[in-house]
């Protein structure tokens, strides 16, 4: 089973953003034709709080039970803006779009995902937490340049919504990409203080 978790995007933002992902096909199809290019389904467009990967049925179940109680994380706003690529330069690799405000309340779901998937032991991802929102990955660049393919979409704004809770995904792969199931479902909370 291939899991990830991640923070789903309000429908109207989706619906901004998919316009900008077709412009992005047009700009692709007169550039580089024959670039391979794998696109997200925009019907399940989310912000990967932590990427998993393959577990065992057993293993998955451990994850989902460690990740059921409530996240002791305030709900907060997310700001989605700009559509960028890794890299910034040159030919790309991924296509997406960024995020603005609430990139302090991500990071902190990211730790307490990482902290709680360490006791299913999981350790830590070694590269920098950066949320973003994936719109796709090239396979084969073919002469695409990330510059001028990005050009006039850097700023665009795409909306503001509430997060609330993070959901467990099961990532299923198809012959048109990936399909992504919802498992479980976490609410966040603020944070209970004791006087003891």
């Amino acid at each position: 089973m291939r899991l990830f978790v991640a923070v789903e995007i309000d429908p109207r933002i989706v619906q901004k953003i998919a316009r900008s992902v077709d412009e992005l096909r047009r700009r692709v199809d007169e550039r580089a034709p024959r670039a391979r290019i794998g696109w997200a389904s925009t019907e399940r467009l989310h912000v990967t709080v932590r990427f998993i990967g393959e577990t065992s049925e057993a293993q998955a179940a451990s994850i989902a039970s460690s990740l059921a109680p409530a996240l002791p994380v305030e709900p907060f706003d997310v700001t989605v803006q700009g559509i960028g690529a890794f890299p910034q330069y040159g030919a790309p690799r991924v296509l997406w779009a960024g995020v603005g405000a609430g990139t302090e309340g991500l990071a902190a779901l990211e730790r307490e995902v990482t902290r709680r998937l360490a006791t299913c032991g999981l350790a830590a991802e070694e590269r920098a937490y950066r949320p973003h929102v994936t719109l796709a990955r090239v396979r084969e660049a073919a002469g695409l340049q990330t510059r001028p393919l990005l050009d006039g979409l850097l700023d665009c704004p795409f909306g503001t919504y509430n997060v609330n809770a993070i959901t467990l995904f099961l990532s299923r792969p198809s012959p048109k990409g990936s399909i992504y199931v919802p498992l479980q479902s976490t609410r966040l909370r603020s944070p209970v203080f004791s006087d003891r």
